[in-house]
Order: structure tokens, then C-alpha cells, then sequence
């Protein structure tokens, strides 16, 4: 039996990757594609999302498609993942099947760089997928097939093109809080940025010590200012089409609801306390204890520049007290400089 292989991160799996499988189905006479997790990845820096995570991801992925399957086998290998590891294995458990191994245009030029490639190109066929018309630079002479457009890689979905991930994977993403310091990076300034780490920084900090979750406070303090350096045309655009009613309120407010209607539609984050805290956090009129995090946070953000190292520490003593007394400093503030 003729199985196609496609080997990755998948951090996270995309339309892209379910393309390939497509394609070897229905152009390479594969009768089944085997989808392979990496638990680790020898050629690249960034720490991955857990295995089981991304395991998760790629079963949900290929759960319509009855010829495409997850593969775990490198799971239960030595690390680091090696190919050659894993088509030793998978020749010694199918010594009947044809393996060919599917690589993108990325794989192909380092493919002189895996481990025992010589060994790796007798145990299955090796062809490369091209997309857009790409150069390919490979050191080995192999099949080049070509696919339709689809210009998108794990890397720009964990900057925010998530559009471009089955409903269900995305499901997982958000369920899961994936990818939120990459979306929030890509999404702001660099200066914003690190405003926002602080905040989530400091939010968890608050959560942690009343006894609250943590990592719901980082995720709200991370994802609080997405919406910051829209273009004020398409913040008023939206403005008028999802909040007419607050269309008066200055400008510099209005992140605060896109803000929350973009986490909820764009990241598919359903946790209400998160939506809450993030469409608040500007006026700070919630008083749930996590939107009431957030918005201290967000004020007393050690990175500004004013001391407010003793207002933080009521908030670790007296939540309630904290927030009053912030709220107040800052409508006397607002209200000096005429801004309310």
C-alpha cells in the first residue's frame, strides 16, 4: 500500500497542510496520508507547543477526511526526532508498505543537513511541494510538485492569520490560549509590546496572589491593547458597525470594545471574565475582580513613568481598596488634563 507522509511541527496544522494530503490522495495515488508530529524539532530554535497540544490539532484537523490520519510514532522514539529514526520504525512495523515522504520548499534546502539523509532517501521516496511558483534550492534532485496558492505558514497563524486553520483547530487554539505573545507581537509597536508583557506580567501577579486564574489574567493583559494602533478609519468603521452607541466616546476608548469583539471573533476566545476585563479595562467600570485586575495592571504598569510600587502592593493586599484608589487617581488625572 502506497502511504504518503507529511512531517512537522504542526504548531498549529493548517489548510495548507490538509492541501498536501489532498493533492497525494488525489494526484499520487496514495491510498492513505499519515500526518507525523514532531516531539522535537532538531533544525529549529523556538520552543514548541506541548506534543499532546499538537497531536490534539492535527486529529481534529483530519477527522473529516477518512484516508488522512494522525501518526504518533515518533511519540514513543528517542528523542531528538529524527526522520531516519522514524521511517526505521515505520518500515520495521509496515515492511509491506511504499512510503513517500513529503517536504516543503523550507525542508528541501536543508535536507543536506538531516541526519543520515542517504538512508532516509532509500527507506521512501522523497518529493517536494511547491507553492506560488517558489525556487526551490535543494541539494538532492527530486520530484517537484506543484500546488495551488496558498500563502500561509504555522508562523503567520501564530501571528494572527488563524483564518487559515479548520474551525476545528482553531477551537483548540483558543480553548488551549495559544500563540498569544506571537499574535499580540505582530499585532502592536514594539513599545506596545512590551507595555502589554508588563500588564499581563502584573495581572498574573494580582490574580495569583487573591487566589484567581492566573493565566486567564495573562492572556487578558496580553491581548488588552490588540486593537491600540488600529488606523482610526478602521477603528471608527467598526466602531459604527458593532457599537454604534459608543461612537461619541473619545476615540482612544474605542479599543476596549474591539478590542474584546476581536478576541472573541477573530482568536474565537469564548471565556466571558477574559472579554469582560478586556472590553472595560480603558473606563474601568467592572467591578468582576479580573477586570478589575486589568485595569490596575494596565494603570500602574511598573514601566510607566511614575512610581506606583505602592498602590501594587494593595492590590496585593486589598484588591477592592486598590482599584478605588486607582480609579480615583485616575479620573483626577483624566479630568486635570480635561480629557473627561
Amino acid at each position: 500500500m502506497r502511504i504518503g507522509l507529511v512531517g512537522g511541527s504542526f504548531d498549529p496544522i493548517h489548510n495548507a497542510h490538509l492541501a498536501m494530503g489532498k493533492w497525494a490522495l488525489r494526484k499520487d495515488h496514495c491510498k492513505e496520508v499519515w500526518y507525523i508530529p514532531t516531539v522535537s524539532t532538531p533544525l529549529k530554535d523556538r520552543a514548541l507547543t506541548s506534543y499532546a497540544i499538537r497531536a490534539a490539532m492535527v486529529k481534529a484537523a483530519v477527522a473529516p477526511y477518512r484516508h488522512m490520519k494522525l501518526c504518533t510514532i515518533e511519540e514513543k522514539l528517542a528523542a531528538p526526532s529524527y526522520t531516519v529514526r522514524t521511517l526505521r520504525a515505520l518500515k520495521k512495523r509496515y515492511p509491506k508498505a511504499e512510503f513517500v515522504w513529503y517536504i516543503g520548499a523550507d525542508q528541501a534546502a536543508q535536507l543536506d543537513k538531516w541526519k543520515n539523509i542517504e538512508e532516509c532517501l532509500q527507506l521512501a521516496a522523497f518529493k517536494i511541494f511547491r507553492r506560488n511558483g517558489e525556487l526551490i534550492n535543494c541539494a538532492y534532485d527530486l520530484p517537484i510538485l506543484d500546488m495551488e496558492e496558498m500563502p500561509v505558514s504555522s508562523t503567520q497563524i501564530r501571528q494572527g492569520a488563524f483564518q487559515h486553520c479548520p474551525a476545528s483547530v482553531r477551537s483548540i487554539i483558543a480553548q488551549e490560549r495559544l500563540y498569544i505573545d506571537e499574535y499580540a507581537a505582530h499585532s502592536m509597536s514594539e513599545k506596545r509590546y512590551r507595555h502589554s508583557v508588563s500588564v499581563a506580567a502584573l495581572s498574573a501577579h494580582l490574580a495569583k496572589a487573591h487566589g484567581l486564574d492566573a493565566q486567564a489574567a495573562y492572556t487578558a493583559g496580553m491581548l488588552h491593547d490588540i486593537c491600540k494602533q488600529w488606523p482610526y478609519e478602521k477603528a471608527r468603521l467598526w466602531m459604527q458597525t458593532q457599537f454604534p452607541q459608543y461612537l461619541d466616546e473619545a476615540p482612544a476608548i474605542w479599543h476596549g470594545y474591539l478590542g474584546a469583539d476581536t478576541v472573541k471573533r477573530h482568536y474565537r476566545l469564548n471565556d466571558k471574565k477574559i472579554l469582560n476585563a478586556i472590553y472595560h479595562h480603558v473606563k474601568g467600570d467592572s467591578t468582576d475582580p479580573l477586570a478589575m485586575i486589568l485595569y490596575m495592571a494596565d494603570k500602574l504598569d511598573p514601566l510607566r513613568d511614575y512610581d506606583s510600587s505602592q498602590e501594587i502592593v494593595l492590590a496585593e493586599e486589598n484588591l477592592h481598596k486598590a482599584y478605588e484608589l486607582v480609579h480615583a487617581q485616575q479620573q483626577a488625572y483624566l479630568k486635570k488634563e480635561k480629557k473627561l
